[in-house]
């Protein structure tokens, strides 16, 4: 059975806002917690040994342009490379405006799809055709999609894609685009970037968003982590959970619920942080509450 890793927006750099400080609080760091995600995220895949791996954009943070970022880009690809997994990687707007991109070193197994036009890129062991271009405006406002080529006869065709689609779930637009326009080229998968949520749009032909990795603003609330894509047939996509931080919101109107809440949410190895729905009084109670329950953290609203 083929299988494909398909991430996004993983804005190596960047660093988890609102992340609560105070007393008895396990400590978070926001720039390491976004690294401490990739890694898991990469280990997964690399043990899954998957037959390929989608990036679909904003692989880089155009606020965080650091040497450690550009280090693990090229560190991760390396390590992809060496255990034979081939990579497509498509530049987003956040791409478009970071240095990083132009000083990556891409192994051969690497192809990173062009920005003057879209093209076709063939991994013959697999039978996948893939169809791609790169953002190289940060306020790209064309519909590329429309100019996507058409599919390959007696391959499986997958399409990747930066994109705000109609807006709907995003508040920059992006290469926007309408799902017919997907829908209609006869591909088998759209390997979406940009959105920042887990979004399946489409089911037949399957388009979906994969989501970051780590949850970076604070209403960002969800396991994250990247999906597994079979395009062999009917395309399935999986949800793949790697993120070693997550927030969701507390809601709570007394202080029992607080409690309810702590003892049926299972944290796992993973830290937990919660942003309180509820009356301001409760805020000092639900981090009381947390210090029974290791790996959770409160955040005011």
């Amino acid at each position: 059975m083929i299988r494909f890793a398909h991430i996004a927006d993983v804005h190596l750099g960047a660093r988890l806002r609102a992340v609560p400080e105070y007393p008895g609080c396990p400590p978070i760091d926001p720039v390491q917690a976004a690294y401490d995600a990739f890694d898991v995220l990469m280990r997964r895949i690399l043990d899954g040994r998957y037959d390929g791996v989608l990036i679909a954009g904003d692989l880089f943070d155009r606020h965080e342009a650091t040497p450690r970022a550009l280090s693990a880009a090229n560190a991760a690809l390396a390590d992809l490379h060496d255990a034979g997994i081939p990579v497509a990687l498509i530049w987003g707007n956040h791409d478009a405006e970071s240095p990083l991109p132009a000083q990556l070193l891409p192994p051969p197994t690497c192809w990173v799809a062009p920005i003057e036009a879209p093209a076709t890129h063939f991994w013959p062991d697999s039978g996948i055709a893939l169809h791609a271009q790169s953002i190289g405006d940060p306020d790209e406002l064309r519909d590329l999609a429309a100019h996507y080529p058409d599919p390959v006869a007696e391959w499986t065709n997958i399409g990747l894609l930066h994109t705000s689609l109609t807006g709907n779930s995003s508040r920059r637009p992006c290469a926007p685009t309408t799902l017919t326009t997907l829908t209609t080229t006869g591909y088998d998968y759209w390997a979406l970037g940009h959105v920042h949520r887990r979004l399946p749009v489409s089911h037949a032909p399957a388009v979906a968003y994969a989501g970051n990795p780590y949850p970076a603003r604070r209403t960002e609330y969800g396991p994250r982590g990247f999906l597994e894509v079979r395009p062999v047939g009917p395309a399935t996509v999986v949800r793949i959970d790697t993120s070693p931080v997550i927030r969701e919101i507390l809601t709570a109107d007394t202080e029992s619920d607080i409690w309810k809440q702590f003892a049926d949410y299972p944290a796992g190895n993973r830290t937990i942080i919660w942003t309180l729905s509820g009356p301001a009084e409760l805020l000092q109670p639900a981090r009381d509450a947390a210090r029974h329950y290791p790996g959770f953290a409160v955040a005011g609203r």
